[in-house]
């Protein structure tokens, strides 16, 4: 009877387990340079459009999906509405993801392939440049003395991987410049302060300078051009330092399995001739890259830190607020007060560029701390002991 039993069970058909996840609305925070208006009007096409059309009208009842721009100011810095439960998920750049995933055990979902002028990557790098016409900028050590300008605090591509060119090159972004200009959200003021003349040298994203100054390219001298290569794929564009991956989703622990496999899923079936990939100039997305040196370079650099303020979890530096806290000082040196550097920078007749957060000579000798060869110290012990 039972193996009569168990022969009619698989005979029968199966019925498919419907889970309810309910009349849910799913929020996406998302983060490109530049206004928060420039930010929705690119990326709200792909999160109320397209994810509402594939993923949300799959499910019974079905779900929504709703866009908000994040980490344009203070004001807007997405760990607030982490903490509030009020973001399902986040598209940004991978240092600000690698933060999120690091401090709030987030998931990675996916990682966008840019495509410009007909070539797609899934890689980013960092142009390091000048204007061409500054024929006192050549090389990575003329950078001494100059304005250098950066892009957020937690941006790889426009920060973290042109510091660790100069650094390099033996040349310190917090000790050896005369003026670090971050210029937050907003990427575009960087290059047209370069252009005019405010600024000496500026630090952004490859591929963004492609998608948004191609006809300012022949105008600046890229230092350390490189032609690189991630994962066995050759970078379509300059770059003057290493790849790091391109921009990111990831998703909130709290999301239920099913809706993340449904948002990776319309993600990785986005073609690049879809109007919201077009708008974005992305070809698509890929399976979630390593943050590995994303994450090591926000070690190194303090912006995140393990156990910080006496916790367990990771910590991240506000990129807005704290930013002068991410100023961390080479040995021998000590980070000046914002008084000082004020100071500093009106002494040397150094304006800050519009839109911009100016740190003059951020560190500066440590005159209480005498360092002396070992050859000298052992002179001086000999003479002192006898």
């Amino acid at each position: 009877l039972l193996a009569i039993c168990a022969l009619v069970f698989l005979t029968c058909p199966v019925k498919s387990v419907h889970i309810d996840y309910g009349n849910k609305t799913y929020h996406f925070g998302g983060w490109i340079p530049g206004t928060p208006q420039v930010i929705t009007a690119t990326l709200s096409p792909l999160v109320e459009g397209y994810l509402n059309r594939e993923v949300g009208l799959k499910f019974s009842p079905s779900l929504a999906f709703k866009f908000k721009a994040i980490d344009y100011s203070d004001e807007s810095y997405s760990d607030t509405d982490i903490r509030n439960g009020d973001l399902d998920f986040i598209y940004s750049i991978t240092g600000r993801l690698g933060c999120i995933e690091a401090q709030f055990g987030w998931s990675p979902l996916a990682t966008q392939r840019a495509y410009v002028n007909g070539s797609d990557t899934g890689a980013q790098g960092s142009i390091v440049y000048s204007l061409e016409t500054n024929t006192g900028i050549r090389n990575i050590s003329d950078f001494r003395n100059k304005r250098v300008g950066v892009g957020m605090v937690l941006s790889s591509n426009a920060y973290h991987l042109g510091y660790q060119l100069m650094a390099d090159h033996g040349v310190n972004l917090f000790s050896d410049v005369a003026q670090l200009v971050f210029y937050g959200s907003d990427y575009d003021d960087q290059v047209r302060d370069v252009l005019g003349g405010n600024l000496d040298v500026g630090i952004t994203a490859s591929s963004w300078l492609y998608v948004n100054h191609a006809n300012d390219i022949p105008l600046l001298h890229v230092h350390n051009p490189t032609r690189a290569a991630a994962d066995g794929e050759a970078f379509p564009f300059l770059t003057s330092t290493q790849l790091a991956p391109q921009y990111g989703v990831s998703a909130s622990p709290d999301v239920p399995l099913g809706v993340k496999e449904a948002v990776a899923d319309a993600l990785f079936r986005l073609d690049r001739g879809d109007a919201e990939a077009v708008r974005m100039s992305v070809s698509g997305f890929e399976v979630p890259a390593s943050y590995w040196l994303v994450r090591n370079l926000l070690q190194q650099m303090g912006l995140l830190r393990v156990g910080g303020g006496g916790g367990l979890l990771p910590s991240c530096v506000r990129p807005y607020a704290g930013v002068l806290d991410t100023i961390t000082c080479p040995p021998g040196y000590v980070r000046q007060s914002e008084e000082v550097m004020a100071k500093q920078c009106k002494k040397d007749g150094l304006a800050c560029p519009r839109g911009g957060q100016c740190f003059c000579r951020p560190c500066a000798p440590d005159h209480t701390v005498a360092i002396f060869p070992a050859r000298t110290v052992l002179v001086m012990c000999c003479v002192l002991l006898g």
